[in-house]
């Protein structure tokens, strides 16, 4: 009974040594866990700080809302790598997944003349006011291997992009960048995965933030693509390397032009004002009056059209030209078809920010969506 009973007893200091063990191994690994936690808690405020810190030291050379300062914030950390991931999966189309449904199921609409086609594509919803990409290609050249090659704009989202240009039986080779903010550039890294030898193009002050850029360019460098010349036209404002990009076709010199304005240039409006001066956004609307020709087509990179020619309505309440043209945007939304494109003469009749001076525009700058 004795030995039974000290078994007993030795039975259970064991089992009550292997639960201490148990427990004190538990607790040291959920110490470290949580010292681990508290470390990335620090690195991260430390680092969020940082950014902060930095935005906050970029020139001011221009009124900015408080809407605007939040915006100049959010874009700044969008520039590292973890806000494009998570920003990526949350509002990109997945790879191999059926499209969603762009803002409101808007319609990709096939554009252009026969030597110089364009494919709007609607992209990332309503997250940022309804984003257009686009795609361009010479539908007179014959076809190589079964597929024209073709350029992107903006390819926020690429998926949507690349399957859009595989309906047409396109090749993508050139992309090219309007500015480096993710709702413009996010989906540059993937679709230069997808399609090797890519050339991402972007202005040479946004270069350096531009995913997966491969070229910068200056003022009125040229790039082709066959027939198709791509035209740089550099206009600091929304952002400092900020590019419109005018694309045309040496198979007709007389016909017009297509220019990709991004945020510089809206229907009715322009982009806010986030690292340049009003001075140097006049500038840049001054430059793109005098080089572009008045039936030149304008290519946003938002459908704010609507939103923005209420504005002008109640600005200039008897502007019939902004009334026409505000009627013709409501019909082509009640129709889930895109307002774009406009030309650069239609503009002048009744986008203020073309025919305002510096100090009016100084006023005006920033008050725009981003």
């Amino acid at each position: 009974m004795e030995d039974e009973s000290a078994s007993t007893s030795s039975a259970a200091a064991n089992t009550t040594l292997a639960a201490g063990t148990l427990m004190t191994t538990a607790a040291a690994l959920g110490a470290a866990f949580w010292r681990r936690k508290l470390i990335a808690s620090v690195v991260g405020g430390a680092l969020y700080c940082r950014a902060i810190s930095t935005l906050s030291k970029q020139p001011r050379d221009s009124p900015c809302p408080p809407f605007g300062e939040t915006f100049r914030i959010m874009y700044g950390l969008f520039q590292t790598w973890l806000a494009e991931l998570v920003l990526g999966y949350f509002l990109q189309t997945k790879w191999g997944e059926p499209q969603a449904e762009q803002l409101g199921g808007t319609t990709p609409v096939v554009g252009g003349t026969p030597e110089l086609r364009i494919k709007i594509v609607p992209i990332l919803g309503g997250a940022f006011g309804g984003n257009y990409s686009y795609i361009i290609w010479d539908g007179a050249a014959p076809a190589v291997g079964g597929k024209r090659p073709c350029i992107v704009v903006d390819p926020a989202d690429p998926f949507p992009v690349y399957v859009a240009s595989r309906a047409e039986g396109l090749q993508i080779e050139v992309c090219l960048c309007s500015h480096w903010h993710f709702d413009h550039a996010g989906g540059n890294r993937a679709l230069a995965r997808r399609v090797p030898g890519l050339q991402v193009v972007g202005g040479a002050g946004d270069f350096a933030r531009t995913p997966a850029a491969t070229r910068q360019v200056r003022d009125l460098e040229e790039l082709t693509l066959g027939r198709i010349w791509m035209r740089a036209h550099a206009v600091p404002g929304h952002t400092r390397g900020s590019v419109v990009w005018e694309v045309g076709t040496s198979a007709d010199a007389d016909a017009p032009t297509a220019a990709f304005t991004g945020d510089t240039l809206f229907c009715g409006g322009c982009g806010a004002l986030f690292e340049s001066s009003a001075d140097e956004l006049h500038d840049s609307f001054a430059k793109l009056k005098a080089r572009l020709r008045g039936d030149c087509f304008l290519y946003p990179g938002h459908e704010y059209t609507e939103m923005l020619l209420r504005m002008v309505v109640r600005r200039e309440p008897f502007n019939l030209a902004a009334h026409k043209a505000l009627k013709q945007a409501e019909l082509a939304r009640a129709r889930k078809l895109p307002t774009v494109p406009t030309t650069l003469e239609q503009e002048l009749t009744y986008n203020f920010h073309l025919r305002c001076t510096k100090e009016e525009l100084a006023d005006l700058c920033g008050c725009g969506p981003a």
